[in-house]
């Protein structure tokens, strides 16, 4: 028999023990998402208290600052997919929006507004459910002569200054703000143009310009596609392709159009067919209402501006409702596959913030819990438009998400003051539910129902402390845990993989979790190339007859009541008898 001295049981499944003072969690959620915030205390409480601070802002102060009562409406709501019915909702229409000569004097859910750059992620959401990710590594010359002509015309490896390298920009790149591109033609950034009037470019210190200098469409329309390309191809690029995120509107129409010769129908179609037909996204449209008497009408200009072939970047109209819909639908992945969901809701790229980098086109953020050392991603998208700001919020490791659209005059502020109260409020409360169901679910002791085998496992939820911990495991006589010079302060805490089973002939469940085994009397070697929190590195590393010993499956019946625990490599299932 092959002797491990002087290491400890525990020891054995280690490979490097993982050495720090706090435990380094695996990225992603502690417990399973939580099922029901309704019932939760936690959520609940958190919901009077978001209710309040919400009436708060209705009288002009937030913890934020002021909050602009006279000329802003919003409409926002919090979810979960797992309940059908929204957690929180809130409508404030300002004193100016009842003297309004268009549209609603109140809003609702169904009230329409303009959502700006939120249109950026319907576009990609588009262009994946019509092909997937089989295009985003190819060159987006291949999809649009026009390009194609422009590459072969413009010497981009002369003249890398001025001429943007369309051979090596992929559809990719464009849908995660790598392309290196231009922000704008014309009608976005353009001094002149519709979104940016200037009477007087001497007063600003410009010099004129000759003819050939203006661009072809700022004098009050969007571009031709002709106008377009011709004028666009012409403007100097940020960057080489791939080298960071570099905000563009140019790239969601470019994309837009390389989906059309894609698929051989317009983009407008594909939306309707993909999008708004599945999801009865009845308060949306792609193009100007042609109603306006449901609308938010701050400025009639801005609400009658027609965006053209550029609507991909940022045109869309829509409601509270249905971007509920559309985010419930990422989530619960309605409409594309979980595989291709979980590929598409990741970082692409770093920006110079630490805790903010950016997606296709997901806006992302990160929360520290300092509490117990874990990450918490959540996938933005922000929209912006004169008199109107939205935000979209997605945390898929809870499962939740929340919506807040907003019109007026200082909105850029009060979007983000009403989004902060609720993700300061929400979330945290969503990670108490999920931590208290899980201690529902999970805590407990198992042990075998052979009485002749001596094995068991105790579970338990420690609320400084990330997933599920191991506070006691015996293994056919062996205590498991025995410490040892090697595991001295030992830590072994479950973390959900994310992958389940029915068990057959059952209504129960197989629910898969890894184990994560840490030394924590040491915080080892510091520095840059410190080792303390490098628990990613060491899931699976040891294998006793090919089943890893970090792998449990844990059986949850109908009741939510987890009924056994199996460590797999041990070959056991220890059966709930606390």
């Amino acid at each position: 028999m092959f002797l491990l001295k002087p290491f400890s049981v525990l020891g054995a499944l280690l490979p490097i023990a993982i050495q720090a003072k706090s435990n380094c969690p695996l990225l992603g959620p502690d417990f399973p998402a939580p099922k029901n915030l309704s019932s939760s205390q936690s959520f609940q409480a958190a919901i009077k208290t978001i209710t309040q601070l919400v009436s708060q802002a209705q009288t002009g102060n937030t913890s934020y600052g002021p909050f602009d009562v006279v000329n802003t409406s919003y409409s926002l709501e919090f979810f979960s997919i797992h309940e059908s019915a929204p957690l929180f909702t809130s409508h404030y229409g300002a004193p100016s929006l009842a003297k309004a000569k268009y549209g609603v004097k109140t809003v609702d859910s169904n009230s329409v507004y303009r959502i700006g750059s939120v249109t950026k992620l319907m576009t990609v959401y588009t262009a994946l459910m019509q092909c997937g990710f089989n295009h985003f590594n190819e060159p987006i010359n291949k999809y649009i002569p026009e390009l194609q002509q422009a590459a072969q015309k413009l010497n981009a490896t002369s003249n890398p200054l001025d001429h943007p390298s369309w051979e090596y920009i992929t559809l990719g790149e464009l849908a995660s703000q790598q392309s290196g591109i231009g922000r704008d033609y014309a009608a976005f950034g353009e001094l002149g143009s519709p979104l940016r009037p200037l009477a007087n470019p001497a007063a600003l210190g410009l010099p004129s310009l000759n003819s050939s200098e203006v661009a072809l469409c700022a004098g009050g329309s969007f571009c031709t596609r002709e106008q377009f390309f011709k004028g666009f191809t012409q403007r100097h690029p940020v960057y080489a392709p791939a080298t960071g995120a570099v905000y563009s509107n140019a790239a969601f129409q470019l994309l837009a159009y390389a989906v059309e010769n894609i698929t051989a129908k317009a983009f407008s179609e594909l939306v309707e067919d993909s999008l708004f037909k599945p999801l009865d996204l009845t308060g949306s449209s792609w193009t100007v209402p042609k109603d306006n008497s449901t609308g938010v009408v701050i400025d009639a200009t801005v609400w009658n501006l027609d965006f053209g072939d550029e609507i991909p970047a940022g045109g869309m109209y829509s409601t509270l409702s249905n971007l509920t819909a559309i985010s419930r639908s990422i989530l619960a992945s309605s409409l594309l596959t979980p595989a291709q969901t979980r590929k598409w809701m990741k970082p692409l790229s770093f920006t110079s913030g630490p805790d903010y980098a950016v997606g296709a086109p997901w806006e992302i953020r990160r929360i520290d819990t300092a509490a117990n050392n874990r990450i918490i991603d959540i996938y933005t998208k922000t929209g912006n438009l004169p008199g109107y700001d939205t935000l979209l919020v997605l945390v898929p490791s809870l499962d939740i998400g929340f919506n807040v659209l907003t019109a007026g005059v200082n909105t850029p502020t009060n979007v983000i003051m009403l989004s902060n109260l609720l993700s300061d409020t929400l979330i945290p409360a969503a990670e108490a539910a999920a931590r208290e169901e899980a201690t529902t679910t999970y805590a407990g002791t198992y042990a075998s129902s052979n009485t002749s085998l001596n094995s068991s496992i105790t579970l338990a939820i420690d609320d400084s402390k990330p997933g599920i911990g191991v506070t006691s495991w015996i293994s056919n006589g062996t205590n498991m845990l025995t410490p040892s010079s090697f595991v001295s302060g030992s830590s072994v805490r479950l973390y959900p993989t994310g992958l389940s089973r029915t068990v057959e002939g059952s209504t129960d469940v197989e629910v898969g979790f890894r184990a994560v085994f840490e030394n924590l009397a040491s915080d080892g070697v510091g520095g840059t190339f410190t080792t303390s929190c490098q628990s990613w590195g060491q899931v699976d590393a040891v294998y006793w007859g090919t089943v890893g010993s970090d792998e449990f499956v844990v059986r949850v019946g109908s009741d939510s009541k987890a009924k056994g625990v199996s460590p797999r490599a041990l070959r056991v299932e220890l059966v709930r008898n606390t």
